[in-house]
């Protein structure tokens, strides 16, 4: 495979994390993502690196999405149970459990590096996302940047602009300070009259501008999807503005506050943003969560309820 992209515009370069952009790949063809591959992947993913969730289907709440475990269960067990369930399993920063993702992470920014004039990323990760025919991923904000790219299998993703009434600029200075999560944004129905919609088929990617809530819906089939994230020195900037923000509202309260990324205004917040960083580093905290089922290839959705338990350190 010579390059990852094909049929690359001109034009993309321009709009890449400017706008939603649909880009054609081809890693739909590579045997990273067999059935073979993705068992071996599940099985050596330890269990701080992986979520397994469910939801019923047309569920818009974040709340009613549900975390399970595998059981010790094989890769096949796994993949049997997602295909003919309701199950979502993500494998987190996957580039760090194999070496062959490590190297297709590090492929496919130097590609973006040498197509787009000016783009230099770094602290890149990688997921691989299984999911269950028409199951669906709850509107949400992401802190770094973003691209989803797809494998197997159709789903549909709305993406919202990074401004109120779809993210308040409250509620995403939360999500960066950790003092909400992601999916603690609040979805109405009216917000798709705004959205850009993207179908995603296998050899599709999909990328968006920084921080855009999106929600996601597989199609009635099987998905297997990967997700990029990264960061950049204008990302980061954008952080500490956010960050700083966050940090100042007890004093200003909900009213807008300057979201520049130069000149002095932008110094001052860097200055606190790692002020506080440095004199109030965030406590360690034990990464607990609560579970409620269980994979099963025998049960019906794949899974099987169980009285709910905390895991973690």
């Amino acid at each position: 495979m010579d390059r990852i992209f094909h049929e690359w515009q001109d034009q993309n370069a321009a709009e890449f994390g400017r706008q939603p952009l649909l880009l054609k790949h081809r890693l739909h063809q590579s045997d990273l993502f067999s059935d073979d591959k993705l068992a071996q992947l599940i099985e050596a993913t330890p269990r701080d690196r992986y979520h397994v969730n469910t939801t019923p289907h047309d569920e818009t709440n974040p709340r009613a999405w549900r975390e399970g475990d595998l059981g010790g269960l094989s890769g096949r067990q796994v993949l049997q149970s997602i295909y003919h369930g309701n199950i979502w399993v993500h494998l987190k920063r996957v580039q760090e459990t194999d070496g062959a993702f490590a190297g297709l992470l590090d492929t496919i920014f130097e590609e973006l590096h040498a197509r787009v004039p000016g783009f230099k990323s770094y602290k890149r990760s990688m997921s691989v996302l299984i999911s269950s025919p028409r199951l669906n991923v709850a509107y949400h904000a992401d802190v770094p940047g973003q691209s989803l790219w797809q494998v197997r299998g159709q789903k549909r993703v709305w993406i919202y602009p990074a401004q109120a009434p779809y993210l308040p600029q409250t509620a995403i200075e939360k999500i960066v300070r950790k003092t909400a999560k992601d999916t603690d944004l609040v979805y109405q129905p009216s917000y798709d009259a705004g959205a850009r919609i993207l179908d995603l088929t296998p050899g599709m990617m999909a990328t968006w501008p920084l921080n855009c809530p999106h929600r996601v819906v597989n199609a009635d089939c099987v998905n297997v999807s990967f997700t990029t994230e990264h960061w950049t020195d204008e990302l980061r900037a954008h952080y500490v503005v956010n960050y700083a923000n966050a940090l100042l509202r007890d004093l200003v309260g909900d009213r807008p506050l300057a979201r520049s990324t130069s000149g002095p205004g932008y110094l001052a917040r860097l200055a606190l943003a790692g002020a506080h960083k440095t004199l109030m580093p965030e406590p360690k905290q034990a990464k607990r969560m609560t579970i409620d089922f269980r994979v099963d290839p025998e049960a019906p959705e794949g899974f099987r309820t169980i009285a709910p338990v905390q895991i973690g350190a």
